[in-house]
């Protein structure tokens, strides 16, 4: 039975071959008012209006999927564009990340060839104190660097910092100018008068000079003395910004804007060689000069 259905099918195959051949012959011989031709027309006469009216119908569908198909692609196409703006966007964070450090390095040379007697070490700043009374920072290197107690430390622009206080292996402890314990030997620059550079905390440091009479004016550039033997002469500190008045004591109150911005230390340099030739000598209400 399965026999006699395979032939029945290829039969059937085989006439509908002959007759889509024999439909062609007679399409392709007959003339344009041929029967078949005029079926052609007929046919495409009758078929025409529905074509018309399924496509109406179906043009809103057509729409809605195209609108959607270009939902779609458009929602790609932001997601893509936003990929390039973050990408991007990092790329300046890092060009500019980039500036900064070749402006960084570019300062440090200059302050080294400023200094070429000194010699100086680059260190991270790895940390600052939690307490509000004292003006430290932590830094990345001690003993094992070649580090030792009393060094001066000085920005990247070549102002100074403070000075190490306390040295373990792999790390020191940099007092500021600004802490209220800091007495550093001084100078103005314009005329050299010397005096002690004393920190008052919270940022601010003030001037007592030896010469009470002494010639002072606003915009005065204060730089180290060299006195006490552990910072050297001639680093920058900062501008006189405030005289005040003469107190009872006869001393007057002269505010040092120092020209390093302690809050935004990332990296030092500190002072190798020379080193310190002594502790600082004890001042009253100071560590040292």
């Amino acid at each position: 039975m399965l026999e006699r259905r395979n032939r029945r099918q290829r039969f059937l195959i085989v006439v509908l071959v002959l007759v889509c051949i024999l439909l062609v012959t007679v399409y392709s011989r007959e003339s344009e008012n041929g029967f078949l031709h005029r079926l052609q027309r007929f046919s495409m006469d009758v078929i025409s209006p529905l074509q018309k009216g399924m496509s109406k119908v179906l043009s809103p569908v057509r729409n809605g999927i195209g609108f959607l198909v270009d939902l779609g692609r458009a929602r790609g196409e932001r997601d893509r564009l936003k990929e390039e703006v973050r990408q991007l966007e990092q790329r300046v964070h890092e060009l500019e990340d980039m500036r900064r450090e070749n402006e960084t390095l570019r300062g440090m040379l200059a302050v080294k060839e400023a200094y070429p007697e000194l010699e100086f070490l680059v260190v991270e700043v790895i940390g600052a104190s939690p307490d509000a009374w004292e003006q430290t920072i932590i830094i990345g290197a001690g003993y094992d660097d070649g580090l030792e107690e009393y060094m001066a430390v000085l920005s990247e622009d070549g102002s100074l910092v403070g000075r190490i206080i306390t040295c373990t292996a792999q790390s020191s402890v940099v007092q500021l100018i600004t802490d209220e314990k800091s007495a550093v030997g001084a100078r103005l620059q314009r005329n050299a008068e010397m005096g002690i550079l004393r920190g008052e905390g919270g940022g601010a440091v003030h001037l007592e000079l030896l010469n009470l009479e002494a010639d002072v004016r606003t915009g005065d550039v204060v730089v180290t003395s060299g006195m006490g033997g552990t910072c050297p002469a001639g680093i920058p500190i900062g501008t006189v910004t405030e005289i005040g008045e003469k107190q009872a004591d006869l001393s007057v109150g002269i505010v040092i804007q120092p020209r390093a911005s302690m809050t935004r230390l990332d990296r030092v340099m500190v002072v190798v060689s020379p080193k310190p030739t002594k502790a600082p000598g004890v001042a009253e209400g100071g560590s040292g000069i």
